[in-house]
């Protein structure tokens, strides 16, 4: 199979993930409301209204977190760098660690990418020297399941916007990898 056949199917796959991720209670960010117990001055009402409207206005600062960002602090890293999932769940160590290095060669030819390595292998000390994040996704046991179950699709939906490579792209010639991490997420009618 070709490497962008594997990556149409594994775009696919994701898509339905997310799509899933529905189910699960996914966590949300709500905006801290203040309620006080005791009658509210007027001056009070007057400065919580104002400061809703400053918020709503950009004028002051949100009053829940901002904006995660998938890049690392030690690693370079272009300011407007976008998250590429490489999606590497099953495979063993060594082919792990050939496709990481095969990524990590040609990265530089393709910038504006941050690699987010989704893997179900506990090689720390190679993906740190790699400078990547590392979403880990663990085996556990029959009672604990379907944690990895929830955690895939989780990590579906956050990086849906994301392109996404199966990491067999990083053992194919650089020319190939290039362009499987060039190719378009979707068409223009949302189609892989």
């Amino acid at each position: 199979m070709s490497v962008q056949e594997e990556t149409r199917r594994l775009r696919m796959h994701l898509r339905r993930l997310a799509r899933e991720a529905r189910k699960d209670r996914l966590p949300r960010r709500y905006a801290l409301v203040y309620r006080p117990k005791q009658p509210v001055s007027m001056y009070r009402r007057a400065r919580i209204k104002l400061g809703a409207v400053l918020r709503r206005l950009g004028l002051r600062r949100p009053m829940y977190a901002e904006a995660w960002l998938p890049v690392l602090a030690h690693a370079e890293h272009d300011e407007d760098a976008k998250p590429l999932l490489i999606w590497a769940l099953g495979a063993d160590r060594d082919t792990l660690r050939k496709a990481c290095t095969g990524l990590q060669r040609v990265r530089a030819s393709v910038p504006g990418f941050v690699p987010v390595l989704v893997t179900d292998v506990a090689d720390f000390a190679f993906f740190s020297r790699l400078g990547w994040l590392v979403e880990y996704v663990p085996t556990l046991s029959p009672p604990a399941g379907g944690y990895g179950e929830r955690k895939q699709r989780y990590l579906a939906w956050l990086y849906r916007d994301a392109p996404a490579l199966p990491v067999s792209a990083g053992l194919a010639d650089d020319a190939v990898i290039v362009q499987a991490m060039t190719w378009p997420a979707a068409d223009s009618k949302g189609r892989l």
